[in-house]
Parts: structure tokens; C-alpha cells; sequence
């Protein structure tokens, strides 16, 4: 991953003025060296690409040249009945630049090495996709929203440098910046993971029972609940988990959310997104460590570590 900087000018010190006092100028200027690609446009691809576009990043390349549909309308909120037929990535790529000009923003697959790169669902490809990353140092992303749920996951590589403010002792309430390095672990390692723990109540406390769907979704492609009881099953195997972590309701919830966008919950997932690929860029704070599951029924946004 990219660890440069870029001078600001004095137009860029005007417009992130407000976010260079939260964040300090060192971080801008790795916001304004960097890049991120994104592969599928869904409407929490559009929370995401706001932020970060806002935020101010180097360049954000949108790859997904998929036709714009009716029912793309009802959940984009930047698509209007012009767009019809136009393809997606064009399209948004059209709105970022409005929003925010001093970014760039380029469509296709370019071969530029990214800082983070983002799969959204397409869960068949993650893999591989983690793979090549790894490869070229990139940190890597899997994120999807479908219906009430949602879930990201994360590989910032096998070390992360990062940077915290720690309290000092004592009641006066101050601070001190400490570096910090976390290791992350492929999406392949990640789903064979063991979580070591065989009571089941004590797993699903640790472990909420949506990670292990959400595993299985982002490796695989599934239409329908048998589908997605199989590839359930098929994932879970082999890593000594209790009878009943995921059970039927939550399978039925799940498998009527296929193939739907609701947009508040795409809101949540990206907007999170968002703030975690700040994180990885500006190594402030420490990025989810690996796993983010969404619940909008449970109103619950819960990370673990597999």
C-alpha cells in the first residue's frame, strides 16, 4: 500500500478546512495521494463513493459498465429516468465529479496500484480479487447490502501500521499518539478460521451468527435459500462449530433479502465503509479487524475477528 503524501494547495486548505482540524494536515495529504477502486455499483456504492469523494481522495476508479435499469432508479439516488440505459459507472462517475472537482475520477478497469480496492457483492470473485491484491500490496475490501443486512470485510495486509491516541495516567485527560501494527489475515484464511470456542452460547455472544452467512455470501453467488442453506453449511464445515449457530429464521430473513436494496441500510453500511477506508488511508485509529455484520432489524453493527 501506498504510504505517500501530497502537498495541498491553497484552494484544497480552504475546502477540507474543517476536516484538517479534526484529522491534522499530515492525514490530508495521504487523502490526497491516494486511490481507491471500486468494482460494482449498488447503492451502498454510492454512499461510499460520496464520502470519500467529499473527503477529498487522489482518484476513485469505478468499474461496473452494467446498463442502468428501472430498478436501479428506486435505489440510486443519483440515477434519474436520463440515465436509463447509460452505463452505471459512466453515470455516477458524471455526479462525483460535481460534488467535488479536485478529485479524479476515471472509469474501467486501469491498471494503477491502489491503496484500497473494494469488491461490492460479486461474492463469487472476492477471492481471487484478495488474492491479486495481496499481490500488489493493495488492502482489499468485500462489502454488500442486501435487504436489512449488510456486512464488510477487511484485509489491511499482513501489517498495518496505524496510530492511536492513548490516555495518559492520571485525571488531567491527556493524550499521546502511540503507533501501533495489526496484522489482517486473506478472506480465504478467513473462512476456514476456527473460532475455538465449542458452547454455543458463548460463541454466538462473541461470534453473532450473521458473520458466518456473511462468509458465505462473500465467496459465493446464491439465488435462493437452498442455495444459501448449502453454501452455509459448506463453509461452517470442518471448523468445530456447535450444532445450531445459524438457524433457519435467520437463513429465511436472509434468503427473502437476496437480490434487494434497502436504502437506509445501504446508508449504514456505507457510510461505515467509508470511514474504515479513511482509516486505512490516513492510519489513524485502527481499521475493523476483519469482519463488519450489519442487522438493521437489531439496529446492531458488530465487529469480530476470524
Amino acid at each position: 500500500m501506498s504510504s505517500t503524501t501530497k502537498e495541498i494547495s491553497r484552494d484544497e486548505v480552504a475546502l477540507y478546512d474543517r476536516q484538517i482540524r479534526l484529522w491534522g494536515m499530515e492525514a490530508q495529504k495521504r487523502l490526497g495521494a491516494s486511490k481507491v477502486k471500486i468494482r460494482g455499483i449498488k447503492a451502498v456504492t454510492l454512499e461510499v463513493c460520496k464520502n470519500l469523494v467529499l473527503a477529498g481522495i487522489g482518484g476513485l476508479y469505478l468499474i461496473d459498465s452494467t446498463a442502468i435499469d428501472e430498478k436501479d432508479l428506486e435505489t440510486q439516488y443519483y440515477f434519474n429516468e436520463q440515465d436509463l440505459g447509460k452505463p452505471r459507472d459512466k453515470v455516477l462517475a458524471d455526479r462525483l465529479r460535481v460534488l467535488n472537482p479536485l478529485v479524479n475520477i476515471e472509469v474501467g478497469d486501469v491498471d494503477e496500484i491502489c491503496d484500497v480496492v473494494v469488491n461490492v457483492g460479486n461474492g463469487g470473485e472476492s477471492m481471487e480479487i484478495n488474492r491479486r491484491c495481496r499481490d500488489r500490496n493493495e488492502c482489499f475490501v468485500a462489502v454488500d447490502s442486501f435487504g436489512l443486512f449488510g456486512y464488510i470485510f477487511v484485509d489491511c495486509l499482513d501489517k498495518h501500521e496505524y496510530i492511536e491516541e492513548v490516555k495518559l495516567q492520571g485525571d488531567a485527560g491527556e493524550t499521546k499518539k502511540e503507533s501501533f501494527v495489526a496484522a489482517y489475515v486473506a478472506l480465504q484464511q478467513s473462512i476456514s478460521a476456527r473460532p475455538g470456542i465449542s458452547n454455543l452460547n458463548r460463541l454466538v455472544r462473541k461470534y453473532p451468527p450473521l458473520v458466518f452467512v456473511s462468509q458465505a455470501l462473500s465467496t459465493s453467488v446464491c439465488k435462493n435459500a437452498e442455495e444459501l442453506a448449502a453454501q452455509v453449511e459448506k463453509t461452517m464445515a470442518g471448523r468445530d462449530l456447535p450444532e445450531g449457530v445459524v438457524n433457519d429464521e435467520l437463513l429465511q430473513r436472509v434468503a427473502r433479502s437476496l437480490d434487494t436494496e434497502f436504502v437506509p441500510c445501504a446508508a449504514v453500511v456505507g457510510g461505515t465503509l467509508a470511514q474504515e477506508i479513511l482509516k486505512i488511508i490516513t492510519r489513524k485509529d485502527l481499521p475493523a479487524n476483519n469482519w463488519y455484520v450489519y442487522d438493521a432489524l437489531q439496529t446492531d453493527g458488530i465487529v469480530c475477528k476470524l
